[in-house]
């Protein structure tokens, strides 16, 4: 007798009966009965104490409820199921009718990502992305479903063509169908065409009642063997080698890949135990190279021990006893058990990874088997081939497929052995580090690693990863493309071409501005590609200046899929911006955009207003007015926003006659803006002195955030006169926050224009509202009557302001600057002890900026002391040096960038005035080396530091910096440096 194990019915037959009675109601629509049916047999299975079958019959129950239309019902049905049954295709079963009852009722109405957690649909998704031999193909089935209704064509061809290339006897046909209508609206027919779709595509498909009741086919454990693969297996356990040789041989050729791949390496643990190792090298060899995600890296884990018992002894152990182990593993014979545990707990160097494999052995088995514990055993061992394939096989347990943050955790263990399962790691870490808003930069390095293992069949895969992946910086993004540069010059699988020619040729458009060659390379995807194909033609029109076809393309694609759309958009607006404004090319395909293109508003926002620049520069005022107006309507929500800024554009471009005509236009066609263009217009009038038709014109009431900005907008364009005009029509409004920033612009604008007497009431008007911009108008206030030497009365609006800031708790930095000048009124007043108390006040403040210039003001106060000294020929007071180097040392010491080189100026002169050489050279020096110092630094620096060098006899050194000073052409030093310089040249 062959190695095996045979199933046992654990006395459930009895109550098969109920669950008969429920299938035979559900298929004659009867779903009332069919519940009470499930409910019964969930009772009768409850009372028997069978809690296995808990979950069957709870997963019955929210079938029928789901047929009801209680679909909330339904949903926490399944759940129970989910959440109370071990078997992983109870559990799977439950995963799938939940989120398609969440849907139905409305809950789930997004196209879930396969590997956010925190999406609608998760469970789905999960499921679709898990290796379940059935259900995640279900899965995949229902996901295109969705992804089709909602526009995602690409993304529903996709998990239809996963699920036809699966072979799965029973959702193959019905993915098949789906696909090719797709293909065919897509413009594929001979896509469609060999998918050969028969007439009855519900052939062999089981419904979901069948579904449903399949766990009760293997009531002790879910089925480890599908159903082509069971009787080559049964010939070998009733000791029929040849017969269970032929018999997996056709399985491994079959359609339904997964079981072609489970039979291969059946007959590979069948050859090695029969030790035919070259025939099941070759088996393994083969099925490694597929992109199975559960019997590819079984098969190249396989690989890998075989080459580890080739080139050692194995140990005390034996290499027949670790190859027998092997194929006791290969072949799931759970008699042979013992013969693995014994190796796991042996010295052979193997021992490791065979507590791996006995732990993957083990989930076959009874749910407390130990095989967890062995799995994150092996998964911290030192072997890399141990750890490596422990933690693949924690992070693809088929009972725990919704457990996606486990899952990531063990991928990233996985990934990070050099193991024989790296490839398959690192395309599933990939695609969940993709999905994570935190680590999505890192991804781009994880489908770096999977394209560098080379795996062909994951090539795709890994490409389209690439693609996905978001650069955390420039220079990551830069080392992107430049692989995907490399790797499109690799004999690739055609399907990995369309995913790095896209990314290689963004690259080319957008940054390198090489358009021909970015087509060149986009010349490569064939039309017939799904995502890429029309998409690419669209770029490529447009780069050779076939805008006809552009605009078909654009069509295909808009009646197609909306990620496509998206990419094709976001590629041609970065080509045609490159284009020159006269090209004949550049405005039709930005009308092509404006009509076709992907509707997001920030790419409609570049396009249109693109396009209005556009007809700006050829002088096209409609078609500018047309694209403005989309652009406005999208942001106000009504008409006329266009007109008016073009209007204003004008107005303050000094073209006044087409502004008047335009603000007239406005006037007469768009009622949403007929105040503000009304406003705008009365203030040109006013200015050119037309008073009576501005004040028929003027409203009632005016919008006073439209004047405050009217204002700034004609000051900025020189046209402070009228922005007077703009402030003064909201100078007395109730609306204290533009009342407040229109009198403290009134008061700005009248002192820029001489009338001192206007500034100061503008002021005064703006420093009794209480708004923040008080405390700037009594701080402005303040330094205009300081600078006219009115002490008295810029103390007290200093200090106002002082209180007025304090009191709002607002604009620190300004009431930081009304006591810096208190401290200089009291400086000018002749109160030096209260200056100084003051600016060491000030030293401690919050705001850098303001604590600096306190301390240059106590740096410079003893400084000047130091000067009157050195002057009068003194001796020198070292305690006013100490004090002047302490503080403009401070500044420096503080960051502030602002002050700083003007600190160094003044050490560099302090130092210059004590005799110290060698400090006033570092100072200088420092001057000099500062790439923002203000040239009259420079030129002191540069004529000191020339000056020094002259009486040092270095001519050369001193010739050089006096030219440096010359250059500035300071008023004080450059002649200065230029006599001496005559001088030093004889």
């Amino acid at each position: 007798m062959a190695h095996g194990t045979s199933g046992t019915d654990s006395g459930h037959r009895e109550h098969r009966a109920a669950f008969a009675e429920f299938a035979e109601r559900m298929r004659a629509a009867d779903h009332a009965g069919a519940l009470a049916a499930a409910r019964a047999a969930h009772d009768e299975v409850l009372a028997a104490g069978h809690l296995d079958l808990l979950g069957v019959a709870l997963n019955c129950v929210g079938l029928a409820q789901h047929e009801l239309g209680e679909f909330t019902d339904a949903v926490q049905a399944h759940q129970r199921a989910l959440r109370m049954s071990w078997r992983h295709d109870v559990r799977a079963f439950a995963g799938l009718r939940a989120s398609l009852s969440r849907i139905a009722a409305g809950e789930d109405a997004g196209l879930p990502h396969l590997w956010d957690r925190d999406l609608p649909g998760h469970d789905l998704a999960a499921l679709a992305r898990s290796e379940h031999p059935h259900f995640s193909l279900a899965a995949q089935l229902e996901l295109g479903r969705l992804a089709a209704a909602e526009g995602h064509r690409v993304t529903a061809v996709d998990a239809y063509r996963a699920v036809v290339d699966s072979g799965h006897p029973w959702f193959r046909l019905s993915a098949a169908a789906a696909l090719a209508d797709l293909l065919r609206r897509y413009g594929d027919d001979e896509g469609a065409d060999r998918l050969a779709v028969p007439a009855d595509t519900a052939a062999g498909a089981p419904d979901p009642v069948e579904l449903a009741l399949l766990p009760l086919a293997d009531p002790d454990a879910p089925a480890v063997w599908l159903a082509p693969v069971r009787p080559g297996l049964a010939s070998y356990r009733a000791g029929d080698v040849d017969a269970a040789r032929a018999q997996l041989r056709a399985a491994a050729a079959g359609d339904w890949r997964h079981a072609a791949h489970q039979a291969a390496v059946l007959l590979a643990g069948i050859e090695l135990r029969h030790g035919e190792h070259t025939p099941a090298r070759e088996l393994l060899a083969e099925t490694a190279a597929t992109d199975d995600f559960t019997h590819g890296p079984r098969a190249a884990v396989a690989l890998a021990v075989l080459d580890t018992v080739a080139v050692t002894d194995a140990g005390g152990t034996g290499a027949d006893a670790v190859v027998d182990a092997l194929a006791s593993y290969l072949i799931r014979d759970q008699d042979a058990r013992a013969d693995l545990e014994t190796l796991a707990h042996s010295q052979n160097p193997l021992a490791d990874v065979f507590a791996a494999l006995l732990g993957d052995l083990l989930r076959d088995g009874e749910p407390d088997a130990p095989a967890n514990e062995l799995l994150e055993r092996a998964s911290e061992s030192e072997n890399g081939l141990a750890a490596g394939y422990a933690a693949y096989l924690i992070a693809t347990d088929p009972a725990n497929w919704d457990k996606t943050e486990r899952a990531a955790d063990a991928l990233e263990r996985a990934h990070n052995q050099a193991s024989p399962v790296l490839a398959w790691a690192a395309i599933r870490l990939g695609e969940a580090t993709n999905a994570d808003l935190y680590r999505s930069g890192d991804a781009q390095w994880v489908f770096q690693s999977a394209l560098d293992a080379n795996h062909r069949a994951l090539l795709p895969r890994a490409a389209a990863g690439l693609l996905a992946s978001s650069p955390a910086d420039g220079d990551m993004a830069e080392e992107r493309y430049e692989l995907a540069a490399e790797w499109l010059t690799a004999d690739l699988p055609a399907e990995a071409v369309g995913p790095l020619a896209w990314l290689v040729a963004e690259n080319l458009i957008t940054y390198q501005d090489e358009l021909a060659e970015g087509a060149r390379v986009l010349a490569r995807i064939p039309e017939s590609d799904p995502r890429f194909g029309v998409a690419a033609l669209a770029v490529r029109a447009l780069v050779d200046g076939d805008v006809d076809t552009m605009r078909r393309a654009f069509d295909r694609l808009g009646r197609w899929d909306k990620e496509s759309l998206h990419e094709a958009s976001t590629r041609c607006m970065s080509a045609v911006s490159r284009l020159d404004a006269d090209s004949p090319t550049t405005r039709p395909a930005l009308m092509v955009l404006a009509d076709l293109g992907f509707r997001e508003a920030s790419l409609t926002h570049q396009v249109l207003d693109q396009l209005a620049r556009v007809c700006e520069h050829q002088g096209d005022l409609e078609g500018e007015l047309a694209a403005r107006e989309k652009i406005r309507f999208r942001l106000d929500g009504h008409w006329g926003g266009g007109v008016l800024e073009i209007a204003r554009r004008c107005y303050l471009g000094g073209d006044l006659d087409q502004a008047v005509e335009l603000y007239r236009r406005a006037l007469a066609d768009f009622p949403r803006v007929r105040e503000q263009a009304a406003v705008d217009l009365a203030v040109l009038l006013l200015g050119r002195g037309e008073v009576d038709a501005a004040q028929d014109l003027l409203p009632s009431t005016v919008d006073p955030k439209h004047c405050c900005e009217l204002g700034s907008d004609l000051k900025r364009s020189g046209r402070l006169a009228e922005a007077v005009l703009a402030w003064e029509l909201v100078a007395d409004t109730s609306d204290r926050v533009h009342s407040a920033r229109a009198n403290y612009y009134l008061g700005e604008t009248h002192a820029e224009l001489g009338d001192t007497a206007a500034a100061i009431a503008a002021y005064q008007r703006a420093g009794r509202v209480a708004d923040p911009f008080a405390v700037h108008a009594l701080y402005a206030l303040g330094k205009l009557h300081e600078d006219r030497g009115e002490l008295p009365a810029a103390r007290e609006n200093f200090q106002r302001g002082i209180e007025v800031g304090t009191r709002l708790d607002n604009d620190g930095f300004v009431v930081g600057l009304c006591r810096l000048h208190l401290a200089n009124v009291a400086n000018l007043s002749g109160d030096h002890a209260e200056a100084r108390r003051r600016y060491r006040e000030l030293v401690e403040d919050p705001d850098r900026g303001t604590a600096a210039m306190a301390a240059m003001m106590l740096g410079a106060d003893a400084k000047d002391r130091v000067r009157q000294l050195t002057r009068q020929g003194e001796r020198l007071d070292s305690a006013a040096v100490a004090e002047a180097r302490h503080w403009y040392q401070w500044v420096l010491d503080s960051g502030d960038r602002f002050q700083r080189d003007l600190a160094l100026a003044h050490l560099g002169e302090l130092h210059y005035w004590v005799g110290d050489r060698d400090q006033t050279r570092e100072f200088y020096q420092r001057v000099l080396d500062s790439t923002s110092a203000n040239p009259e630094y420079v030129a002191e620096a540069a004529y000191r530091l020339g000056e020094l060098a002259s009486q040092d006899g270095d001519t050369e050194r001193a010739v050089a910096h006096l030219e440096r000073a010359v250059r500035t052409g300071d008023a004080t030093f450059a002649g200065r440096a230029s006599d001496l310089l005559t001088r030093l040249r004889g």
